[in-house]
């Protein structure tokens, strides 16, 4: 199941990626996780590697395509679910543009309740999206 979401950044283009790209950050602006640790070494890259916990679920975070400034994905592998997510990022003049897409493949009995879950989800995704929003705009 895919699910998109959109934010329009007061911040520049690179910021804003890089903010992104480096998912230790995401304990500062998504609520349901609690931890997210580099595995390996700086500086982020492809093939970069994070160990996350989301909803008490572990999972690993791999990013698979790093395309500074413009595009950033994600393969995320845990129990629950695997998850595919990419980011473009655009310049609009000072701001950034920046839309997400989310292909969640849930494994077990979450596959029987996950299309359920669908407005949940989605309205989880456009809150957590905002304060991404937030973060990059403070600091």
């Amino acid at each position: 199941m895919t699910f998109d979401v959109e934010a329009e950044v007061s911040s520049a283009l690179a910021d804003a990626f890089d903010k992104m790209a480096d998912a230790r950050n995401e304990t500062r602006w998504n609520s349901q996780v609690s931890r997210s640790d580099l595995v390996g070494d700086e500086p982020i890259r492809e093939g970069s590697r994070f160990a996350t916990v989301n909803r008490g679920k572990e999972y690993t975070a791999t990013i698979r395509t790093y395309d500074k400034p413009n595009r950033l994905v994600f393969e995320v592998a845990g129990a629950p679910m695997d998850i595919t997510a990419t980011f473009t990022f655009r310049a609009n003049g000072e701001k950034t543009a920046l839309k997400g897409q989310f292909d969640m493949r849930p494994k077990g009995f979450l596959k029987a309740i996950f299309p359920l879950m669908k407005p949940v989800i989605r309205k989880d995704l456009a809150k957590q999206s905002q304060s991404f929003k937030r973060f990059c705009e403070s600091s």
